[in-house]
C-alpha cells in the first residue's frame, strides 16, 4: 500500500527486507569516507548505484557515516500519476528525498552507474572558479523540477561527470561507484586547496 511519508512522492512498498547486492559495502564504504573528509555532516548527502531491476539508494535520514545493509532501499520504478509520482521500493526504509532526481538520471544516461551526493561547501563556494557546471534554478529536494534541473544540466553539458545543484550540494557520476567516489574526492581535494589559498592571501 502506497505510504505518505510526508515528501512530493508516495511510497509504494513490494517488499520490506533489506536488498541484498555485492555492491552495497562499497556503498558502505563511500558513505564513511564522505564522512570522514566532512563533505557530508548529520543527515546530510545519499549515494546510490544501479542494479538489474532498479537501482539501490541510501534510506531518507540515513546518517552516511552510520549506514549498514538494512539503512538501504532498492527503489524498482518510478511511475508518474496525475496527482504525484509513486515509488515503488524494496527494503524497510523510505529511500532518500533525491530519489526522483537518481531515476531521472538512470532513465536519461544509461552510461551512469553510481550517482554520489554530498554537501562540499568548498565546491559550493568554488564551483565558478573550477568551472563546475550548476543547475540554474534552486528546487526542493523531492521534487520532479529538481530532477529536471539535473538532467538539463547534464544535456546542457555533454560528457560532464560532476556537477552542482544550485544552493544545495554537489554530485558526482561514474560508470561505476569507484570511479564516481574518485571525482568526489578529486574535485572536494581541488576546491579545499583553492580555499586554503585564498585563506593565506588574506593574512
Amino acid at each position: 500500500m502506497p505510504e505518505n511519508a510526508g515528501i512530493s512522492f508516495s511510497i509504494v512498498f513490494l517488499d520490506k527486507s533489506s536488498p541484498v547486492d555485492p555492491h552495497i559495502d562499497e556503498m558502505i564504504r563511500w558513505g564513511k569516507r564522505f564522512s570522514e573528509l566532512g563533505i557530508v555532516h548529520g543527515e546530510e548527502g545519499n549515494l546510490s548505484f544501479r542494479t538489474k531491476l532498479g537501482f539501490i539508494i541510501s534510506g531518507d535520514g540515513v546518517l552516511l557515516e552510520n549506514m549498514t545493509g538494512d539503512s538501504i532501499v532498492e527503489v524498482r520504478g518510478v511511475v508518474f500519476g496525475l496527482n504525484r509520482p509513486s515509488v515503488y521500493t524494496k527494503g524497510p526504509l523510505n529511500p532518500s528525498m533525491l530519489t526522483l532526481m537518481h531515476s531521472a538520471i538512470y532513465e536519461t544516461f544509461p552510461e551512469v552507474n553510481a550517482i554520489l551526493h554530498t554537501h562540499d561547501n568548498d565546491v559550493l563556494q568554488a564551483a565558478g572558479k573550477l568551472g563546475v557546471p550548476t543547475t540554474g534554478v534552486e528546487q526542493p529536494a523531492d521534487s520532479k523540477e529538481l530532477a529536471q534541473e539535473a538532467v538539463q544540466v547534464l544535456q546542457l553539458n555533454k560528457g560532464v561527470k560532476y556537477f552542482v545543484l544550485k544552493n544545495h550540494g554537489s554530485i558526482s557520476l561514474g560508470a561505476s561507484l569507484s570511479e564516481a567516489g574518485a571525482l568526489m574526492e578529486e574535485m572536494h581535494a581541488k576546491a579545499a586547496g583553492g580555499a586554503k589559498s585564498r585563506t593565506a592571501k588574506k593574512k
